[in-house]
């Protein structure tokens, strides 16, 4: 984003060849289409869900991860990870840390992901009961 705001705040009195004009049109298209790919119209509203359903209050989002005690910093890194859509999601002890609200909401979130496979390492019989269609006991 940054990049692109660069290029678009640069002086316009600087002479350009047309080569460099075009290669500039490339570059501010590129970030157009990743940030288009990448839904990034979307980023705000879908991190303040994923928080909120982890457990965050409002007024929690914008303070810095070191703010908060370990437990709240796992429920970060779970954010995090749901937040980037991943194609394999490996979470271990995802509830540890979690209330039962958060749990809850964990739950339907992951058995919403369609186009994921998910492994989880877990001894919340519970958790596991409802979100595995396919277990693995070690």
């Amino acid at each position: 984003m940054e990049e692109m705001e660069e290029l678009m705040s640069e002086e316009s009195g600087t002479k350009k060849s047309k080569k460099e004009k075009a290669a500039e049109a490339q570059k501010i298209n590129d970030i157009t289409e990743r940030l288009e790919f990448i839904e990034a119209d979307e980023a705000e509203g879908k991190a303040m869900e994923i928080l909120s359903g982890v457990g965050f209050k409002e007024e929690d989002f914008n303070k810095e991860c070191r703010a908060f005690s370990g437990g709240w910093r796992m429920r970060i890194a779970i954010a995090k990870v749901l937040f980037c859509d991943p194609e394999i999601l490996m979470l271990d002890e995802p509830t540890n840390h979690l209330d039962l609200p958060a749990l809850i909401w964990l739950e339907n979130y992951i058995a919403s992901l369609i186009d994921t496979t998910i492994i989880i390492v877990s001894h919340a019989r519970d958790f596991l009961d409802v979100i595995c269609d396919k277990m693995i006991h070690l």
